[in-house]
């Protein structure tokens, strides 16, 4: 039931963005898209899949209404959000202060243990990786600015990026 709901608010959300899509205006009459182009397509392409998911919900459902048993989360399952939940907050507090290299640098390795992740080497070879590829993505090649940090954290990523 929780799926059909998800479905739907999305679906709810996703409509109304698709109906202010139509409403961006277009300042250059040589762009055969224009500025909503991309949005409306991309929106569209959301409802029909949204649409899509919803109906094998609500088949899903209905086929496996007699059986259905609402599972109750385990201890672990709520340790795990909880947990995940705290770390992203403290991403978030820590993001504008140490800035986003080092945010995520010590970010990595404490999501990969609350999500369950006992091996070391993909502990450590994803807490290396997975920040230089956001940070090279992200920074360098869509140069997108990312949260620097203050003082010495800012000097540090200025070397970085």
């Amino acid at each position: 039931m929780g799926g059909i709901i998800f479905n739907f608010i999305l679906l709810v959300v996703f409509s109304g963005f698709l109906v202010m899509s139509f409403g961006i205006e277009d300042l250059r009459e040589v762009d055969p898209l224009g500025a909503a182009g991309f949005p409306t397509f991309v929106l569209g392409l959301l409802m029909v899949l949204l649409l899509i998911s919803l109906i094998n919900t609500i088949k899903e459902y209905t086929k496996e209404k007699d059986t259905h048993n609402e599972n109750k989360l385990s201890k672990k399952q709520i340790y795990m959000v909880v947990g995940l939940v705290v770390l992203i907050a403290l991403f978030i507090l820590l993001l504008n202060v140490i800035g986003f290299f080092l945010s995520i640098l010590l970010l990595t390795p404490f999501v990969l243990l609350v999500l369950g992740e006992r091996k070391k080497l993909v502990i450590t070879l994803l807490t290396i990786f997975i920040p230089i590829i956001f940070t090279v993505l992200f920074g360098v090649l869509l140069g997108i600015p990312l949260p620097r940090g203050i003082g010495i954290f800012l000097e540090i990523s200025r070397l970085i990026y």
